[in-house]
C-alpha cells in the first residue's frame, strides 16, 4: 500500500517543477511557464532542427532525451553553433551538440522491482487454466510486470526542467518499447492484469500516480511527459479507482480520488471540450469532444506532422496541428473516423468537428462511478447530482448517437463548429467504436435493443477469424483494418457477456478465446507479446501507424490474463469463427 508519506513528498517535490510550454496553453490546470524552458522539448529552432535533421528514426526519441545541464546552457550552446549561409546546421555537429547536452533516451529512468512481486506464482493464480503449456505461457507473461516497472531517478524531481518526464510519486509499469513512461488509458488494463497476477500494491501505485496528476494539473495527460500535457486520454481514471478499492477497501485512497476526478469531469465537460447540442425535436443536450490545447506540430510525432501544415494558411496550420493532437488525446492515432475520407491522407483529419459516441459513454460511466463513490463516501448530494449527469448524458447518447435501424450507435459530426447550441449528423463509417457503448450498459436505455446489437455486430465486417478488427478500412492507419488492439476486444467481450442476452454471451466467449489463440500463436512463433494483431492472420503482429510494432505490452498482458481469469482455456469454444465479409467502402 502507499504510505502517507509518498504524498507529502509529492507536494514538496512537484512545487518545484517548471513545465516547458511550446505555446500558450490555457487549458484547465496548466499552469504558467518560463522562457527558459520554452524549445528544449516543445517547439523552438532546437527541436525543428533535431526533428527535421534525420538523425533519429523516430521523432519521440530526442524529446525522451534528458538534457545534462539547464535549458538555458542547451539553448546558449545551440544558438553557438556554426551554422551554413542559409542557416542550417550539419548533422555531425548537431549530433556532437546532442551527445554533449542530453543523456540517452530513458536514462533518467530506472528498472524497479516490485515489492509485492514474487516469481513464485501464487496457488490461487488462474486457477481454471489447468493446461501445463497455457500454464507455462502465461507464467512467462507475469514476469514480464517485473521487466516492465520502472521508478524515476532521482534528477527528475530534483531538477525537472532538465526532463521531459513529469515526477511521479512511486513507481509503474510502462506499455513496453518506445512508450517509457506511464500512460493513462493503458493503465486500466494494466492494472486488471496486475491485481489478476496478485500485485495489488503495484496497481495501485499506478493509479496513484494518475490521480497525483490529476491534482497537479487539473487533467490527467496522456502520459506523463511535459509534451503530453496539451492533451488528455480517454476518462478511465473511475474505472481504475474502483478496481483498487475493491481490492484493496482503501476509503482514504476513495476519498482522494474521488475528490480528484471531480476536476477530471470539469475538464471534459466545461470549455471547448463541451458541446451543446440540439436534437430534431428542439432539446439541447450536452456532450464532449476531444479537443487539444495544442496548434503546433506534436513534439514526439515533429517529422510527421510538420510537413503537413507547410503550405497552409497559418490559421489552417494551427487547426490541422490541433486536430492531429485531437486523434492523438482520443487514444486512437489515428484512423480515417478522424478524417472527412476515409483514405489514409491525415490533412483531411477533422477531429474536433466529430463528438465521438465512445467518449461520451465513458464519461457516462465515469459519472456513474462518481454516484457510487459519492454514496459510498456519504455523500448524498454529489451522488444526486453525478446520477442526474448520467441520465441526461444516457439520454443524449440514446436520442442523437442509437440508429435502430442500423442497430448501433454512430459519433456525430458537427454541422458547423462555430454554432452553438450545435447541429449534428451521424457519421456513417463502420468502426469497433460504434459499439462500445455496449461496454457500460447503454444498451438497457429505453429503445435501445440489445440483441440487434449483437446481429449488428456480426454482421458488421468488423468480427474477422482472428479477433475484432477496429474498422473495415484498409487505410494504412494503426487503428483501421486489419488491425485488432486488446482494448478493443475486451471491451466488446465484456460488454456482450454483461448486456448481450444468451447470443451475445455466447459471443463474448468465442471472441475472448479466438483472441487468446491469437496471441498464444504469436507468442510461440516469436517469444513476444505485441501492442497489437493482424485479426485476419493468427498471432501476427499489426502495422501500419508511424512507428514500427511495440512490443511488451502491457495492455495486451493485461487482456490476455482477464480473458484467461474469466474463461478459462478452452480452444473448442473459439473455433470455427467465419470472417464476415467486409462491406462496400464508404465513398
Amino acid at each position: 500500500m502507499l504510505k502517507a508519506v509518498f504524498k507529502q513528498e509529492r507536494h514538496c517535490q512537484l512545487a518545484a517543477v517548471v513545465l516547458v510550454a511550446a505555446l500558450s496553453l490555457t487549458g484547465v490546470g496548466v499552469k504558467a511557464q518560463t522562457p527558459a524552458d520554452q524549445g528544449i522539448w516543445l517547439q523552438g529552432p532546437l527541436l525543428t532542427s533535431v526533428q527535421l535533421s534525420g538523425l533519429f528514426d523516430d521523432s519521440k526519441t530526442f524529446v525522451d532525451m534528458p538534457l545534462l545541464a539547464s535549458p538555458g546552457a542547451a539553448q546558449q550552446a545551440f544558438q553557438a553553433l556554426p551554422r551554413s549561409a542559409d542557416g542550417s546546421i550539419d548533422n555531425p555537429t548537431l549530433s556532437s551538440f546532442i551527445s554533449s547536452f542530453f543523456g540517452a533516451a530513458g536514462s533518467d529512468l530506472e528498472t524497479y522491482f516490485p515489492e509485492d512481486y514474487s516469481p513464485e506464482v501464487p496457488l490461487d493464480f488462474l486457477a481454471n487454466v489447468t493446461d501445463p503449456a497455457i500454464r507455462a505461457w502465461a507464467t512467462s507473461v507475469r514476469q514480464l510486470w517485473a521487466t516492465l516497472s520502472r521508478v524515476e531517478n532521482g534528477s527528475v524531481t530534483q531538477i525537472p526542467d532538465q526532463h521531459s518526464l513529469l515526477p511521479l510519486p512511486d513507481h509503474f509499469v510502462i506499455a513496453g518499447d518506445r512508450f517509457r513512461e506511464e500512460y493513462y488509458w493503458d493503465s486500466y488494463w494494466i492494472v486488471q492484469g496486475l491485481i489478476i497476477c496478485g500485485l495489488v500494491e503495484t496497481a495501485q501505485a499506478e493509479v496513484q500516480n494518475l490521480v497525483s496528476l490529476l491534482q497537479e494539473y487539473g487533467h490527467v495527460p496522456n502520459g506523463a511527459r511535459q509534451y503530453y500535457l496539451n492533451r488528455s486520454q480517454p476518462p478511465l481514471l473511475s474505472r481504475m479507482v474502483d478496481l483498487i478499492y475493491e481490492a484493496t477497501n482503501d476509503r482514504d485512497f476513495l476519498q482522494e480520488a474521488f475528490e480528484a476526478l471531480q476536476t477530471e469531469h470539469d475538464y471534459w465537460t466545461t470549455t471547448e471540450k463541451a458541446v451543446s447540442v440540439r436534437a430534431p425535436d428542439g432539446t439541447i443536450h450536452s456532450l464532449s469532444r476531444y479537443y487539444a490545447d495544442w496548434t503546433a506540430p506534436r513534439p514526439e510525432g515533429f517529422s510527421e506532422d510538420y510537413p503537413l501544415g507547410a503550405s497552409l494558411t497559418p490559421a489552417a496550420t494551427a487547426e490541422l496541428y490541433r486536430n492531429i493532437a485531437s486523434g492523438a488525446e482520443s487514444g486512437m492515432d489515428f484512423t480515417v473516423r478522424w478524417f472527412s475520407e476515409p483514405t489514409a491522407n491525415m490533412s483531411t483529419i477533422r477531429t474536433t468537428q466529430i463528438i465521438p459516441v465512445e467518449l461520451n459513454a465513458y464519461l457516462y460511466d465515469m459519472e456513474r462511478n462518481m454516484a457510487a463513490f459519492a454514496t459510498e463516501l456519504g455523500n448524498a448530494s454529489a451522488a444526486a447530482s453525478f446520477t442526474a449527469a448520467a441520465a441526461a448524458r444516457a439520454t443524449a447518447i440514446t436520442a442523437l448517437m442509437w440508429n435502430s435501424s442500423a442497430g448501433h450507435w454512430f459519433s456525430l459530426i458537427l454541422q458547423d463548429d462555430s454554432q452553438r447550441p450545435a447541429t449534428v449528423s451521424q457519421q456513417d463509417i463502420v468502426h469497433v467504436s460504434d459499439y462500445l457503448p455496449l461496454w457500460v450498459g447503454l444498451s438497457e436505455q429505453p429503445g435501445v435493443d440489445a440483441s440487434s446489437i449483437v446481429r449488428s455486430l456480426r454482421s458488421s465486417g468488423l468480427i474477422q477469424q482472428h479477433g475484432i478488427a477496429t474498422s473495415i478500412y484498409s487505410s494504412g492507419q494503426q487503428w483501421d483494418f486489419p488491425n485488432a488492439w486488446a482494448p478493443m476486444q475486451d471491451m466488446i467481450v465484456e460488454g456482450l457477456q454483461s448486456y448481450g442476452g444468451e447470443e451475445g454471451a455466447a459471443l463474448a466467449a468465442q471472441l475472448a478465446q479466438v483472441w487468446l489463440e491469437s496471441n498464444y500463436a504469436g507468442y510461440q512463433q516469436t517469444g513476444l507479446m505485441v501492442e497489437k494483431y493482424d485479426a485476419t492472420m493468427p498471432g501476427l503482429a499489426g502495422g501500419g501507424g508511424e512507428y514500427t510494432v511495440q512490443q511488451g505490452f502491457g495492455w495486451t498482458n493485461g487482456v490476455m490474463f482477464k480473458f484467461l481469469d474469466t474463461y478459462g482455456w478452452n480452444p473448442s469454444a473459439g473455433a470455427p469463427l467465419p470472417a464476415t465479409p467486409l462491406p462496400s467502402p464508404r465513398k
